[in-house]
């Protein structure tokens, strides 16, 4: 099943080169080696971003298993010993599992039903597009379709993929993954793309393997489905949202590219998230206005919080 676990790192280093993808990449490759035939294919990890400084000598890092199947060494085996990430030695302390939930559950029980959602990066995203000429071109403003990935089958056969739609391709089970992926092109098709105001999207440069430079996008947008869609339609919009905080967005997400939060904005039913739906009685016999500070008042604060 899809597996993320939340780290805290200890650096017993005194460094001063940041830390670097190529070298997170190379960690992840010796905790997860994949096979000689497979090693230049999609991997079966993502990462969400890179080690982030928590306080003194302390990282926290966010990792994700796309596969079905469990791996060989989990990131728990490993509290207590020393590894090098570039000029850094990172020890995890301890190892939080913030999601299991197979396949089957993501596809046909999502924890969204949404219209609307918000996204935002956490790392770089790097987003390509074929053109005409077969070259692949940098975008800043992909579409939805791009958002979600890609499935393709490779000449032997295989069903390969990225993003989430490709991990479905790729790890969920054949007779679940095959009608779900069928029509997931209906809703990607009705899914409207607007800005995020609080979050303009921006062009960005990172340093990549072997010292070149990646170009990718930093920023938020917004995701909506026209009202008037069906259940299912909600519910497979739900679970592409689960899927994409899972799987990041774009190229390198092995790498720790392509990374983001989704925040649902409004739930199936129309009502606002997080509040709470006005019983019958209310709708009909509307309260009179009440000062602003009454909410506060009311969760035992005197008066406003702020001056």
């Amino acid at each position: 099943m899809p597996r993320r676990w939340t780290l805290v790192l200890r650096d017993h280093a005194d460094a001063a080169r940041p830390v670097r993808a190529v070298d997170c990449h190379g960690l992840l490759n010796t905790w997860w080696p994949q096979p000689d035939a497979e090693h230049g294919a999609a991997k079966k990890w993502a990462m969400n971003g890179w080690p982030q400084p928590l306080a003194d000598r302390l990282w926290v890092w966010s990792l994700t298993w796309l596969d079905d199947h469990p791996p060989e060494t989990g990131p728990a085996d490993l509290v207590g010993s020393v590894h090098r990430v570039g000029d850094h030695l990172l020890e995890p302390l301890s190892v939080t599992e913030v999601h299991a939930r197979d396949y089957t559950a993501v596809l046909t029980e999502p924890r969204r039903l949404s219209h609307t959602a918000s996204l935002h990066t956490l790392s770089p995203v790097v987003s390509l597009a074929r053109n005409y000429d077969g070259e692949d071109s940098f975008q800043a403003w992909p579409g939805p379709r791009l958002l979600f990935g890609v499935v393709h089958r490779t000449a032997d056969g295989r069903v390969s993929g990225s993003g989430a739609i490709g991990a479905v391709a790729r790890f969920a089970p054949r007779e679940l993954a095959e009608p779900w992926l069928r029509r997931i092109d209906e809703v990607t098709a009705r899914l409207r793309r607007t800005p995020d105001d609080s979050a303009p999207i921006r062009a960005t440069e990172h340093t990549g393997p072997a010292g070149r430079t990646v170009l990718g996008w930093e920023g938020g947008l917004r995701l909506a489905l026209p009202r008037g869609c069906d259940g299912r339609q909600l519910a497979d919009f739900g679970a592409l949202l689960e899927l994409i905080e899972l799987t990041g967005v774009g190229k390198y997400t092995a790498q720790g590219f392509g990374s983001l939060r989704v925040d649902t904005l409004t739930t199936g039913d129309g009502v606002s998230a997080g509040r709470r739906r006005p019983s019958a009685r209310d709708r009909r016999r509307p309260r009179s206005p009440r000062p602003v500070h009454a909410d506060y008042q009311e969760q035992g604060f005197d008066g406003l919080l702020f001056d």
